[in-house]
């Protein structure tokens, strides 16, 4: 029976795994996205003023 229930525990902790790392990683990606999208603006209107 406690082998039973650290196997549950394990598994239950490999999913929580696989669903929020992912996550993690696209906040991160959001959060870079944000913080880029402010140069690439400034970038765009020095182009416009050449």
């Amino acid at each position: 029976m406690r082998a039973l229930k650290t196997v549950a525990v394990a598994l239950g902790i490999t999913l929580g795994a696989i669903l929020v790392i992912p996550l993690i990683v696209l906040a991160g990606l959001f959060v870079w996205l944000k913080l880029t999208e402010e140069d690439d603006e400034e970038a765009l209107e020095l182009d416009e003023d050449v």
